[in-house]
């Protein structure tokens, strides 16, 4: 297995950055494998519960809470964290598995109405995790009328998309087969340059290109291919053509496996590059958890320990006095034949 990173992009003005990195001689189970977990079993922090003090806006509480939830927080802190169910605190709330917060705005008599942004308005105890927005002023929770106030606290704790989708790291994250593609030369040379030309315009990827000056077909840009399957089209007038003029296929490599180009677009609440070493780290934790299960006998402390009466394959089996107590073995005694 290889793993190269081809490029990474942050976009203008939001905290998400887009990587695209090639995953090479690998088989097509570990590469869903990889892009579910980079989906759904990173962790990350959000807000767990909120408790209302006061609220007079316009929004029922159960509203605020909601948005409030899904507000994405920045969430490298989640790698030093507990998860709730498995801290010492039983799950009740200690500095090793929560993170707490308020947020406490009021909009005075002398104003019309206020309009709350979370990043500005949520006091979080751990300045290491802040709200993350597309928008320079942050994610908008609400418009306060006028002498409306809103007092909440809120609690934030680490856990991980299956569980809810507002812990989810990533906006999407795409694969695709790398193409192996050939050109049938020979179809090529019976085809007028017209038509040749046309055939090339066909593809909306731009994989091919069309040489004026030798008129010949040539592939351009083979890893834009989609498998969209436009250049085995038999539209007129490449109806009648004896033979196909390319043939795409997935790429296989020399140990039968495939090479991927992976696209993973992040939320902004963790690095792009350390959502896919996390997701690594994770898939090869639970892949050492299979291996560790089956090199053990599920039966192991229920068996007995026991001896072979002679050395013949078939000889009778009985309990190894040896190591089995003495006392009620030989009243007993049942000969096991294997």
């Amino acid at each position: 297995m290889q793993f190269k990173i081809l490029d990474c992009v942050q976009k203008q003005h939001t905290p998400s950055e887009t990587l695209t990195f090639q995953l090479s001689d690998v088989d097509n189970s570990f590469a869903n494998a990889l892009r579910r977990v980079m989906l759904a079993e990173v962790p990350t922090l959000a807000i767990e519960s909120v408790t209302v003090i006061e609220n007079t806006s316009v929004l029922a509480d159960e509203m605020i809470a909601h948005r409030l939830g899904l507000v994405p927080l920045f969430s490298m802190k989640a790698r030093e964290m507990n998860y709730a169910r498995e801290c010492l605190c039983g799950g009740k709330g200690c500095e090793e598995c929560t993170i707490t917060g308020r947020l406490i705005v009021e909009c005075p008599p002398e104003e019309h109405a206020r309009q709350v942004f979370v990043n500005e308005s949520l006091s979080i105890d751990t300045p290491e995790v802040y709200p993350v927005s597309s928008e320079k002023s942050g994610v908008w929770l609400v418009t306060l009328g006028r002498s409306q106030k809103l007092n909440v606290r809120v609690v934030i704790r680490k856990n991980i998309a299956k569980v809810h989708a507002k812990f989810m790291p990533v906006a999407t994250v795409a694969m695709r087969y790398a193409p192996e593609i050939v050109l049938n030369t020979d179809a090529f040379s019976r085809m007028s340059p017209e038509n040749r030309v046309k055939w090339v315009e066909r593809c909306p990827r731009k994989v091919f290109k069309y040489n004026s000056q030798s008129r010949e077909v040539s592939i351009d840009d083979p890893e834009a291919c989609i498998f969209c399957r436009e250049c085995l089209s038999t539209d007129p007038p490449f109806d009648k053509l004896p033979e196909p003029l390319v043939f795409v296929r997935q790429k296989k490599t020399a140990n039968d496996n495939y090479d991927f180009t992976f696209v993973v677009e992040s939320t902004g609440v963790l690095p792009v590059v350390q959502i896919v070493l996390d997701a690594i780290e994770i898939l090869r934790k639970k892949l050492q958890k299979i291996q560790t299960g089956l090199s053990k006998d599920p039966n192991a402390e229920q068996l007995i320990p026991t001896r072979r009466i002679g050395g013949a394959p078939t000889a009778p089996v009985v309990p190894n006095e040896d190591i089995v107590g003495k006392e009620g073995v030989d009243d007993n005694l049942a000969f096991v034949m294997s």
